[in-house]
């Protein structure tokens, strides 16, 4: 708050997002906060690893705990963390109760190649084609990064409503690349500023993306 950012949109770890919740209605903070979902992945580690039933449970649970409290200052959405650790499975049923319950879903897509090639060899799809056809797509829908599109994907985009989080800092530090956001701006598609996490940020500081984004 004192650094000039007064609400955000927030993926949280696995565990303990209520102890998210409490601070942010002690603190008169405004934002829309997920539970990391992860039902998927060898490299996943054993404690961040979930059930989809049971994820979805917990998932829900804050959901209603916390959903619309302090006058609307807080808000709930889900957060599957990215197609590659969560299944098919659980991103379908998050599609699906989101708009059952008229709540946003912010994930995370298309950040670097790695992630590109694993959706697609899993599904044959592009990445952004294969969260359509999830369902995982719309105005109440966030996606970060958006780095490595084609143009079928920017046109699903466009098409659909999708918002775009664009995370310029953190794209840089970690080499993943540069979102084509001048092309997505043309199209008329919304883009908002990111930092992404603090690990892979050195500061959660929105002039600095700021000045970021617009140095490149």
């Amino acid at each position: 708050i004192k650094g000039g950012t007064t609400c955000a949109l927030t993926m949280e770890t696995v565990h303990h997002t209520e102890q998210v919740f409490r601070v942010v209605e002690e603190t008169g903070f405004r934002a829309t906060v997920g539970k990391c979902m992860m039902d998927k992945g060898d490299e996943v580690p054993a404690a961040l690893l979930e059930v989809a039933a049971q994820s979805l449970q917990e998932s829900l649970a804050l959901l209603e705990a916390w959903h619309g409290l302090a006058d609307g200052r807080i808000r709930y959405c889900f957060a599957p963390r990215f197609a590659v650790s969560c299944t098919s499975e659980l991103l379908s049923t998050v599609a699906r109760l989101a708009r059952e319950r008229g709540v946003m879903v912010h994930t995370h897509a298309s950040e670097n190649k790695t992630e590109c090639g694993l959706v697609e060899q899993a599904t044959n799809l592009r990445n952004i084609i294969y969260l359509d056809s999830l369902g995982l797509t719309g105005r109440h829908v966030a996606l970060a990064h958006c780095i490595h599109l084609d143009e079928n994907e920017i046109a699903l985009l466009k098409r659909t409503g999708t918002n775009v989080v664009h995370c310029p800092s953190s794209n840089l530090k970690l080499g993943s690349g540069i979102a084509q956001i001048q092309k997505m701006l043309e199209e008329g598609i919304s883009v908002s500023l990111g930092a992404d996490g603090a690990a892979c940020n050195n500061r959660l500081d929105m002039f600095t993306e700021m000045r970021t984004a617009g140095l490149l």
